[in-house]
């Protein structure tokens, strides 16, 4: 069985960038049409919403926002979390975590519980949406998608 990739675009506007609704109709044509231009035969849909996603993860900006709130991340916390949700649903080993925090590393040789706390600490700093990162016991930590958690990828460019 194989599977159609897809590409989903979100996309954040201001107040100030569009000022009626006829204004964002034609804002999403003009992205569906440059889709087509981009990837012939594509199929494209829009679903325009005035919700904003509660929790959004912005690797590029070293950003977590909870509620239109930022979220303050030590450096350690924001590496582990950034690693986890690069690879949703793959399981990521403590030992590949710890690497992550070199005075943990270098202290407890593998068998302390510095990932654990760290992890623990990102929990409770994401309050509802801590279930998203997910203890998988013996081996490790995994993140799970939630339909309320955008995470912002960095850009890629495309090569001429």
């Amino acid at each position: 069985m194989t599977t159609t990739p897809e590409l989903v675009l979100v996309v954040q506007l201001s107040n100030t960038g569009v000022r009626s609704s006829a204004d964002l109709a034609a804002l999403a044509d003009a992205l569906r049409e440059t889709a087509r231009d981009l990837v012939p035969g594509a199929s494209t849909h829009t679903l325009l919403s005035s919700t904003p996603v509660p929790l959004v993860i912005d690797l590029p900006a070293r950003d977590v926002i909870l509620d239109n709130a930022r979220v303050p991340l030590s450096h350690t916390e924001f590496e582990i979390l950034s690693r986890l949700v690069r690879r949703p649903r793959v399981v990521v080993s403590r030992s590949v975590l710890r690497e992550l925090d070199p005075a943990a590393a270098s202290v407890d040789h593998g068998r302390g519980r510095s990932v654990d706390v760290h992890v623990s600490r990102i929990r409770t700093k994401l309050g509802r949406f801590g279930s998203i990162i997910t203890t998988v016991r013996g081996t490790g930590y995994r993140f799970d998608p939630d339909p309320g958690v955008h995470v912002v990828e960095p850009l890629t460019r495309r090569s001429a």
